[in-house]
């Protein structure tokens, strides 16, 4: 960046480190370029080198992971990573895979043996959502026995009579239904005959009216003259349809003929131009009189033009001549054909008038004298006689009776099943106290278990403690918080003299970040150079298992010092 905190162009901003591995030196190179787009600058891009050789981003990071991954160097090198950085669970987890078998605390073997291949995290799950459910059923037993203690309460039917007389009672008023259900049906039956009748004189009384319409719209008698009427009315219908197709041919012929009279006057108006135009001498271009030849073929021409305009005019005059005889011959057809049609028409209309007063004096049959008519009649008195009287009001004496029974009985049958239920509720009242004092007996057998996981997880946190301690010299590590109510919560902290690594002073972070870096390097089975930053806080010696590379911050120093090995270099 220039004065003005402005990136300066044209520059190749490059990180290179030289890394020794298993005695190898090996060069890493990694450097940025501005991407010019049309003298503009796009962005960047990143080329990538090692030992000198280009690589692509993706081959040059796997290069490094092979070496090693990025998260364990990140562990191996930043002494504060492990012990601040890292989050508790992540560095819980680093610290137990580092153990190896811990062991079983003793004196738990019956507890092991109920865990049927799972983990003691997950039996005290099973045992702890086992416990819930008996809590949650046993909590809601003893509301359960009251609302039934509640219905204990006495019945009327139940203090005055017995159950064995109360069903006794039940059984008669129950016979005496079944009786009135079959008087109840034997009126429907009545009931349905009679509505049978009545629909049997409606079906006959619409037989009767149509038998009169018929009657009086009979036609039998002046069929004649129907058909008469109809006949004429087909042949005045295809007279007008004759006076129809000679009017269409007529109309055709005299727009032809009027076609080949505006022809000819086009013809004659044309050959009249052809005779009265002036003959030219001259040509038109340069004036000058045209040869004798030229002359003689152009008044060649000209004659020719007149010919056929004279011998269409002649055709076009007897195809006129012909069309005005045949116009003349159709004008007679059409005014022949209307003639015809008139005729006909005035011929049916009075033929009409004499039909319409021969059908106005036929008499009709009356119904009294018709013989279908009559027999409906006698089928409509018979079906009257069958009708009977309506079983309305025996039908609603019988319902109001039964209806009464039957209140009777409901009222029989809920004191019988109130009965049985006062029976059935304190057997269930006894079977829920015993299940109570069941699941108070597994609620206890589960606390138990309970407290004997605890009591593992306390012995075997102490395993685990001293298990991971015991791999560093002077860091302890606290994995476990004991709880005010006895148990045990997971947690990772590094401890320094028994101060927590939150509490540490600058030069006691240095100091346990060092122990915990030579047990990782030790773990992973790899070493790396240390950063020591800050390192003029640190008074604790150093005793680091593999290349240090130390920070010191001085007041008075302008220019920075590389020391290796009491000899330093200014840059």
């Amino acid at each position: 960046m220039d004065g003005n905190n402005q990136p300066l162009k044209g520059l190749v901003t490059v990180v290179e480190a030289v890394i020794e591995c298993d005695g190898k030196n090996h060069t890493l190179r990694k450097e940025l370029h501005e991407r010019v787009v049309k003298k503009q600058i796009r962005g960047y891009e990143t080329v990538c080198k090692i030992d000198e050789v280009p690589k692509k981003i993706g081959e040059y990071n796997a290069y490094i992971a092979a070496l090693i991954p990025e998260d364990t160097f990140k562990l191996l090198t930043d002494l504060n990573y492990f012990g601040g950085k890292m989050h508790w669970t992540d560095r819980r987890s680093v610290l137990l895979d580092m153990v190896s078998e811990i062991g079983t605390p003793d004196g738990f073997d019956e507890l092991l043996d109920k865990l049927n291949d799972r983990t003691i995290d997950e039996y005290k799950k099973v045992l702890a959502g086992q416990k819930k459910g008996y809590e949650k059923e046993r909590d809601e037993i003893n509301p359960r026995i009251d609302e039934l203690q509640k219905g204990l309460g006495g019945n009327g039917y139940v203090d005055k009579l017995d159950t064995e007389e109360i069903a006794r009672e039940r059984a008669r008023l129950r016979t005496e239904l079944v009786n009135l259900d079959t008087k109840r049906k034997e009126l429907l039956g009545q009931e349905k005959q009679r509505q049978e009748a009545i629909e049997q004189i409606y079906i006959l009384e619409k037989k009767k009216a149509r038998r009169e319409a018929e009657l009086a719209n009979d036609t039998s008698n002046v069929k004649k003259y129907l058909d008469e009427k109809n006949i004429a009315e087909v042949k005045v219908a295809k007279l007008k349809q004759q006076v129809i197709i000679e009017d269409s041919t007529f109309m055709y012929a005299q727009s032809n003929l009027g076609s080949l009279q505006v022809e000819l006057e086009k013809v004659r108006q044309k050959f009249t131009a052809l005779s009265e135009a002036e003959v030219t001498t001259n040509c038109y271009a340069c004036g000058q009189k045209l040869p004798d030849d030229k002359l003689a073929e152009n008044a060649e021409k000209r004659k020719a033009e007149i010919a056929e305009v004279v011998k269409k005019g002649n055709n076009l005059k007897a195809a006129i001549v012909d069309g005005k005889r045949v116009f003349k011959a159709l004008n007679e057809e059409l005014q022949q054909a209307r003639a015809r049609h008139n005729d006909a028409e005035a011929a049916k209309q009075k033929r009409f008038a004499e039909i319409d007063t021969a059908i106005a004096a036929d008499e009709k049959t009356p119904p009294e004298k018709d013989s279908l008519w009559q027999a409906l009649c006698f089928d409509i008195g018979k079906a009257a006689n069958q009708i009977g009287v309506p079983v309305a009001e025996s039908l609603e004496k019988i319902e109001r009776e039964r209806d009464s029974q039957q209140d009777y009985v409901t009222q029989l049958d809920k004191a019988l099943a109130h009965a049985d239920r006062i029976k059935q509720d304190k057997a269930r009242i006894v079977e829920l106290e015993e299940r109570e004092k069941e699941l108070a007996e597994k609620i206890a057998e589960i606390d138990g278990q309970l407290t004997c996981i605890d009591d593992y997880k306390t012995a075997e946190s102490r395993l685990i403690e001293d298990k991971v301690n015991g791999m560093f010299k002077y860091v302890e590590f606290k994995l476990f918080d004991r709880l005010l109510n006895g148990g045990m919560s997971d947690c990772c902290e590094a401890t320094l003299a028994g101060v927590p690594y939150s509490d540490m002073s600058a030069g006691q972070k240095i100091f346990a970040g060092i122990d915990i870096v030579n047990v990782l390097s030790e773990h992973y089975g790899i070493s790396v150079p240390m950063f020591i930053d800050h390192a003029e806080s640190l008074t604790l010696p150093i005793e680091a298992d593999t290349q240090t590379i130390r920070l010191f911050a001085e007041k008075k120093t302008r220019t920075l010092i590389v020391e290796r090995e009491g000899a330093y270099t200014h840059v």
